[in-house]
Formats: C-alpha cells, structure tokens, sequence
C-alpha cells in the first residue's frame, strides 16, 4: 500500500544562478578565483581604457603559514598582444584597482600573458515607451522629496521602466 510519502517531492521553479553556479564556480575555483565576481565586474575595475582588451586568466596563490595572514597572489592577465606594454606600464594603478575590489591586498604581483581576449559586447537596453502624463506626474510626485541625485535618477529609470505603457499580447 502507497502512503503519500512515496511520492517524489516536486520542486518549484530553480533559479537559472543556481544551476549555473554549480556548473561554474568548480571552473572558476580550478583558476584561482573564489567566484567569479572579478571577472564580471572586470571593467568597472579597470576602466573602459583597458577593459576591451584585457581579461582576468588565473591567481596564483603561494603556499601560506599556519596562523598568519596568507601571502598576496600573482594575477595572470590576458592581454592582446600589441598593447600589452600599455598594460605593462598601468601594473601598479592595476594592482591598486584590484586590490580595493577585494577589500584586502589580496595581489602583490602581476604576469601579462599575451593571448587574444573575448569581444565584451555591451547590453543593450531596450528603449522604453514614453509615459503617459498622469504617469509622469506620479513618477516625479514620488521622487520629489529626494536630495541624492545619483540615487533618484536610478530610481527615475527604474520607475519608468515599471511605469511605461507595455503591447497587449493577444
């Protein structure tokens, strides 16, 4: 006789990150990285100078000491082959950039290797619809009493984002 516990457990829906992140993050451990946030965020880290044609490879950590701090690693960086002097003179602003991500002096040194780096394409946003009058005038209504500019044109976006007219699917 069949109880209800012997049937299987549904689950819901599994968000597409969590899927990922297990299929990714044993690649990323396997060169160094503890996840792949500096990866990601490598041209916010860099700059756009330098973003197009460098791209994070591996980090080398050294063997540290029970009990003590553990020692700065070597960051392998892929470079396009003709600018990799460029990269080579910017090593210390790089080093400096990296390290304030990490919150730590997590890199003490640097190796360029000359490899081609991926095209980044940027995202493109898709072009929103413009609001209606009625929308406007609750948008701005609700932003008034904002004082931080930066703060309030992001949350500008996002309500227009929200707030625009969408196509009826039929």
């Amino acid at each position: 006789m069949a109880t209800t516990n012997d049937k299987p457990k549904r689950r819901g829906a599994v968000p597409l990150t969590a899927l990922v992140g297990r299929i990714i993050d044993p690649v990323i451990a396997a060169r160094g990285f503890a996840n792949g946030d500096l990866i990601a965020a490598w041209p916010e880290i860099v700059g756009a100078a330098f973003a197009g044609w460098t791209e994070p490879e591996r980090i080398m950590w050294p063997r540290g000491v029970a009990g003590k701090e553990p020692p700065p690693g070597i960051l392998t960086l892929k470079a396009d082959g003709p600018r990799a002097i460029y990269v080579q003179h910017e090593l210390p602003q790089i080093i400096e950039r990296v390290n304030r991500y990490l919150g730590y002096a997590a890199i003490a040194q640097v190796r360029i290797v000359q490899k081609p780096v991926a095209v980044r394409r940027k995202a493109v946003r898709p072009s929103l619809r413009p609001l209606t009058a009625a929308s406007e005038s609750a948008l701005s209504g609700r932003l008034a009493g904002l004082a931080d500019d930066p703060l309030r044109q992001a949350l500008d976006r996002l309500g227009r984002g929200v707030m625009a007219p969408r196509d009826k699917k039929s």
